[in-house]
């Protein structure tokens, strides 16, 4: 009795500094209303450009369960399904205080997105959000990781692409939610070209006649010199 009340003390002491260190717990989430019941992400979130169909718009984000002593949030959404990773969106100082992003936050010019919060380019080249767009005929699975740091601010450079900056965040990070998600591609519409012109049932015009000569002079008569003609 006394050896499982000492091992109960141990365990419980080491479980509270644990969190007092700030160490990872299994108590943060992060959930999405904008994926449908089977965790797809529709096309109104998916590429729109490079023959992908969709409208480019970052989904709805909320979160929370972080650890105490989370100071800031950083954001990734990783393509699982790509060698060594495709980064679509990475945001970070975002405010402890914050624990939802609004559907659209990940516009280029970032106004939707909470005071601070700072974008970098995703691995399409643009900055901010980059929608799902897999090769013709596949599905990906998409890993949303949001991070709750022990920094308030990172000094980042957010030209810099994201690759370059997931270290950094990670050697701040406390604690993370995770959310996996899966997307087909949504086919744009085919590029227009240029119509080929039609054969038509319609006649050509007819070409105009040549001008007629003018008219012979009576027997007996000579015909007046034309205007600036000299008679030899």
């Amino acid at each position: 009795m006394r050896r499982r009340l000492v091992l109960g003390t141990t365990l419980a002491v080491g479980l509270a500094s644990g969190l007092a260190a700030g160490q990872a717990h299994a108590g943060m989430w992060l959930s999405s209303p904008d994926l449908a019941a089977d965790g797809t992400l529709t096309a109104s979130q998916a590429w729109d450009r490079d023959g992908c169909g969709g409208k480019n718009l970052s989904p709805a984000l909320r979160w929370g369960g972080e650890a105490p002593t989370t100071k800031s949030f950083a954001l990734i959404i990783m393509d699982a399904d790509v060698k060594k990773g495709f980064r679509h969106w990475m945001v970070f100082n975002i405010p402890a205080g914050v624990h939802s992003l609004a559907a659209g936050a990940g516009a280029a010019d970032g106004k939707a997105l909470p005071k601070g919060a700072v974008q970098a380019l995703n691995d399409f080249g643009p900055k901010g959000y980059g929608g799902p767009c897999p090769p013709p005929g596949q599905t990906h699975r998409y890993v949303f990781t949001l991070y709750a740091l022990n920094k308030d601010t990172l000094d980042l450079n957010p030209d810099q692409p994201a690759g370059a900056l997931e270290s950094l965040v990670l050697t701040h990070a406390l604690d993370k939610g995770r959310l996996l998600a899966k997307s087909p591609r949504f086919e744009g519409a085919p590029e227009k070209t240029a119509e080929k012109a039609k054969p038509t049932d319609e006649k050509p015009a007819p070409k105009a006649e040549p001008a007629t000569s003018a008219p012979k002079p009576a027997p007996g008569k000579t015909p007046a010199p034309a205007a600036g003609d000299t008679p030899k």
